[in-house]
């Protein structure tokens, strides 16, 4: 118990002894439009349940290298988040009962739009294809 309160008080800033709390605001890049490429998309879950991790390493400018991440459902539609996602990296309108296969994206470069979030940190809030040099 003893390692995992030190890797809690580690990880989430709570000080164990004091049952003191300080925030961090999360890193990530600044806010801005993004040129990268795409990693992976994996299975996740967190407070909301199952869902999926998409990640992108920005391939230029000062930025270059650091990763970003987009957390969504697992289940596309045309108004969710994972739908939004999945639609812009494809560069077209989802249709009913269409399947992807996300691993043929994998490499690909895409246009990520990072926005600031109300806790300071900043997300992913939209991907759209690459423009063409």
């Amino acid at each position: 118990m003893e390692q995992r309160s030190n890797a809690l008080s580690q990880w989430a800033g709570f000080d164990v002894e004091n049952s003191k709390m300080k925030l961090k605001v999360s890193g990530g890049v600044p806010e801005g439009s993004y040129l990268a490429k795409f990693t992976k998309v994996e299975p996740t879950t967190n407070g909301f349940g199952p869902g999926l991790k998409w990640a992108w390493e920005i391939t230029s400018g000062a930025n270059t290298g650091q990763s970003v991440i987009c957390t969504t459902s697992n289940s596309p539609s045309p108004k969710n988040r994972c739908g939004k996602i999945l639609s812009g990296m494809l560069g077209k309108a989802l249709n009913t009962g269409e399947e992807f296969d996300t691993s043929t994206l994998v490499g690909q470069n895409f246009l990520v739009i990072v926005r600031k979030s109300e806790t300071g940190g900043t997300f992913v809030d939209s991907v759209t294809k690459a423009p063409v040099a």
